[in-house]
């Protein structure tokens, strides 16, 4: 494991570099081939097509839409896979980084277990329209307090590390 995160810390780059263009090329050949085997050719307006209700044959857009989904998934599992590694191995230089997810975790609990789901007027009628429940409702919004919270910090923190560069 260790090999592995050195050489994707070396060359992890050039690797996600190379994965995007085999994507992209395998998402271009789907849809030139497609395209053509379903009798359509570059000039065709895909949108007419649809409006007018043709278009059965769509599925070569499929690889469109899933090797970016398959990428992201495969994304978050390394990210997080490597993270967890990292943490193992080297517990003391990560722990600035749990305890600030600790404190986020810890406001947005605050926010949720304190949110308001009694709302009147045109928010009520909102929650009844699109079914909102009474944890969704906490939910969002604990997740809308806390993306705030961490916007207000992170514009702070910038105001504040450019006052300290200006003196140094």
């Amino acid at each position: 494991m260790i090999g592995l995160y050195n050489f994707f810390q070396k060359r992890g780059q050039l690797f996600a570099l190379l994965l995007g263009v085999i994507s992209v090329a395998i998402v271009f050949i789907s849809i030139n081939s497609g395209m053509s085997s379903a009798g359509f050719d570059g000039s065709t307006d895909l949108n007419t097509v649809l409006k007018n209700g043709g278009g059965d044959g769509f599925n070569f857009l499929n690889a469109a839409v899933m090797i970016p989904i398959v990428l992201v998934v495969l994304c978050a599992v390394v990210w997080l896979a490597f993270s967890f590694f990292r943490i193992i191995t080297n517990p003391k230089s990560s722990l600035a980084g749990i305890v600030a997810l600790v404190v986020i975790a810890a406001l947005f609990f605050l926010v949720y277990s304190s949110a308001d789901v009694n709302y009147t007027g045109k928010l009520a009628a909102i929650h009844e329209k699109f079914g909102i429940s009474d944890g969704v409702s906490k939910f969002i919004s604990g997740g809308l307090v806390t993306t705030v919270a961490l916007a207000v910090l992170t514009f702070v923190a910038m105001v504040v590390s450019e006052i300290i560069n200006l003196f140094k």
